[in-house]
């Protein structure tokens, strides 16, 4: 019988085997608590060219317990490893069973020589924890964002959210669009079939909306990351084990809005979320909020999780919210670690930096084949 008194085992992979591809699927089906820990997503984040993957792993008694899915870059002499998705504007984590697993995570890193760095790392998590306690690692964290959420318990509806005079507001324009003889229809994709009969739609609309922007079209043919992966077939894994709630609206028969949302246990998550200008006047991310919380019995989800960064539309929603993490981490065996530290954090908090990156990345996806 196996017990969690046995031996740890760290390794590093630089290639993902499909052994190992199914490993990461059962531990986050175990431990993970958003999209962006499971691989359909990891891989299809954009990354650096040039950059190289690492997947640091830890075994007790032959069991993976605790995964770091990441890209390395060079920085000077040292190798800074990002969790992948880093930069993506969606919460991260590592996985682990259990803090011994943490541990044992962190000890594996340090002994692949690497530098560790995430920019959305959801807090109170053990591995975060770990890092912190750790002392063969100097670290630290600091708050980046906010992640606004909308509770709805079973039986609530968007009376329990917003005003009386919100909701007529909302339900005028349906009226204004069906009066004007351009219906607003809204529809809910949850099945692979279903979504490959809009997919044209979808990504049609998508590179209109980020076209002539600073925003990354992640719903090319090809990843930005990988020409192999593709945001298609991640949602189309997502549709087959019932997790996609992609919700579109049309007016006139004609796509116009989608909010494309992906469940992990009780809680829905908003990914992307694309409109035509020329249907603004209905306020059609409203619509679909709204539409969201009166259809979540059906979902059967209690939280919806509106994604990282806080605006207008989102505090109109919002009920509570959580933070997310800048962490970084340097073996407290480097030369000049709590320098390190507190310049790596520094660089990666540059707002040009930032702007840089994402501006590569939007390039990166309008070279890639779309569908529009």
């Amino acid at each position: 019988m196996k017990t969690d008194c046995e031996p740890f085992c760290g390794g590093m992979d630089t290639r993902l085997t499909d052994e190992l591809r199914d490993e990461w699927d059962a531990l986050a089906e175990r431990v993970g608590t958003v999209f962006s820990s499971r691989p359909g997503y990891a891989l299809n984040a954009p990354r650096p060219a040039g950059s190289e993957l690492a997947f640091v792993h830890v075994r007790r008694g032959g069991r993976l317990v605790a995964l770091a899915p990441m890209f390395v870059t060079r920085m000077g002499p040292v190798k800074v490893a990002r969790i992948l998705g880093n930069g993506q504007g969606v919460p991260t984590e590592l996985l682990s069973e259990d803090d011994a697993a943490s541990r044992a995570l962190w000890d594996s890193i340090d002994d692949h020589g690497l530098i560790y760095y995430a920019d959305s790392m959801i807090d109170n998590r053990t591995a975060i924890e770990a890092l912190a306690a750790h002392p063969r690692w100097r670290s630290d964290s600091l708050v980046r964002e906010r992640v606004p959420v909308i509770d709805v318990p079973p039986g609530s509806t968007a009376r329990n959210v917003r005003g009386h005079k919100s909701l007529k507001r909302l339900e005028k324009y349906r009226r204004q669009a069906e009066r004007s003889g351009s219906p607003l229809v809204v529809e809910t994709i949850r099945d692979a079939e279903h979504l490959e009969l809009r997919w044209a739609d979808i990504s049609r609309l998508a590179a209109a909306s980020t076209r002539h922007t600073d925003r990354t079209n992640y719903l090319t043919e090809s990843s930005p990351a990988d020409p192999s992966a593709s945001a298609k077939a991640f949602l189309l894994g997502e549709a087959a084990a019932g997790r996609l709630a992609l919700v579109g609206v049309s007016v006139d028969g004609r796509w116009c809005a989608h909010e494309i949302c992906i469940r992990t246990g009780s809680r829905l998550e908003s990914w992307l979320t694309h409109h035509d200008p020329a249907v603004a006047k209905y306020q059609p991310g409203h619509q679909m909020v709204e539409w969201l919380i009166q259809t979540h019995d059906e979902l059967d989800v209690t939280v919806l999780d509106q994604g990282v960064g806080v605006n207008d539309n989102k505090k109109a929603w919002s009920t509570s919210g959580y933070d997310v993490l800048a962490v970084v981490g340097v073996p407290s065996r480097t030369v000049g670690s709590p320098i390190l530290v507190s310049l790596l954090l520094r660089w990666e908090l540059s707002p040009r930096v930032a702007y840089a990156r994402r501006v590569g990345y939007a390039v990166l996806s309008r070279l890639r084949p779309s569908n529009d």
